[in-house]
């Protein structure tokens, strides 16, 4: 059964299925195998996007793997309407106890789903592509946002060569931030706050180019066509991933008459530096989201691109919110009008 690790939310759901036969849980959503599979939903933290995991063996203690499950990610409209974005399957062929946690991104992008069957932490795409993932770890593990934590931030641990370290990962790119700590005894004071030595960062250079693609704009990728064209007649990798944005369109016209092994490298790589956003210049999601990243780099970046983007210049998520429904996209001059 898949049921809450904190004792009152445990509660809470199982009177809830005995009423309605669908627990539904905090955000993200964690559960436990201990009674058979169970149904269960998670929610953004402003509740803007929902991921239902539905099992499709059956609940209760007598289905006790192997598990399958149905992920459904609806959007939830300001009058409480629903309109699904995506949905996948995905099993496990085992009758092994299992825990698993599902963090819903606030972005629409996709979600993280964490289980002890699999040692990678994997964020997926509202229809079921891996976007990005954390591996090369012992028994990665996210935990419930923890009150005093942002909204987009939770809390991480894994075993490491330095042994075990906690720290923070950022939903909505999937980046891994800090402080990073590590319990060093039962007395306090417990903890140590390291600079990352165990768990990784996202690089420097990532930023860098994450800042370039935040500023791109569709005239320097019409600039960019021949230099891609040459790029991919040399098959340079490196290079065609660094111009991103301006090199996706070509690569996958590519793909899609002939798979070529270095081509989708490329865009498997360039999406997940984005974790599947789309049109990160002028996503307001996004670009919302990224007010409140730890790097102030990226969001001064945010910033001015919302300033540039917005009528009246108002670059606080509450206005986006708002007015979302009453922008439309100028495609001549790239900016939203009313």
């Amino acid at each position: 059964m898949l049921c809450i690790e904190n004792k009152r939310l445990r509660f809470a759901s199982v009177l809830t299925l005995l009423v309605i036969g669908l627990p539904f849980s905090v955000v993200p959503a964690v559960g436990q195998c201990c009674g058979g599979a169970q149904n269960s939903v998670s929610h953004s933290h402003d509740g803007r996007f929902r991921v239902e995991a539905m099992s499709l063996t059956g609940t209760g203690h007598h289905n006790h793997g192997p598990y399958k499950f149905r992920f459904r990610t609806l959007r939830i409209g300001p009058n409480e309407e629903t309109e699904e974005i995506g949905v996948f399957e995905r099993a496990w062929d085992t009758d092994s106890h299992f825990s698993m946690t599902v963090c819903v991104s606030p972005t629409g992008n996709g979600f993280a789903l964490g289980s002890s069957l699999e040692d990678p932490i994997l964020f997926f795409s509202p229809k079921g592509t891996i976007l990005a993932k954390l591996d090369n770890y012992l028994s990665p593990n996210i935990h419930c946002r923890l009150n005093s934590d942002p909204p987009r931030v939770y809390p991480l641990s894994a075993r490491t060569q330095y042994g075990l370290r906690t720290t923070k990962v950022w939903l909505p790119l999937f980046h891994i931030t800090g402080p990073e700590t590590q319990w060093i005894s039962s007395q306090r004071p417990n903890v140590v706050v390291k600079k990352h030595i165990g768990i990784k960062t996202v690089q420097s250079e990532e930023v860098s180019w994450l800042l370039r693609m935040l500023k791109w704009r569709p005239d320097v990728g019409e600039s960019e066509v021949s230099r891609v064209q040459e790029l991919i007649a040399k098959s340079d990798e490196a290079g065609l991933i660094d111009l991103g944005l301006s090199a996706m369109p070509l690569v996958e016209a590519k793909l899609s008459v002939e798979e070529q092994a270095s081509l989708r490298r490329v865009q498997h790589e360039i999406v997940r530096r984005l974790c599947g956003h789309q049109d990160a210049w002028r996503n307001l999601d996004l670009l919302v989201a990224l007010r409140e990243h730890p790097n102030g780099d990226l969001q001064e970046c945010a910033e001015e691109q919302l300033r540039a983007l917005l009528p009246d210049g108002e670059p606080t998520a509450d206005w986006v919110q708002e007015n979302r429904q009453y922008l439309k996209w100028d495609a001549k001059l790239h900016v939203y009008r009313r």
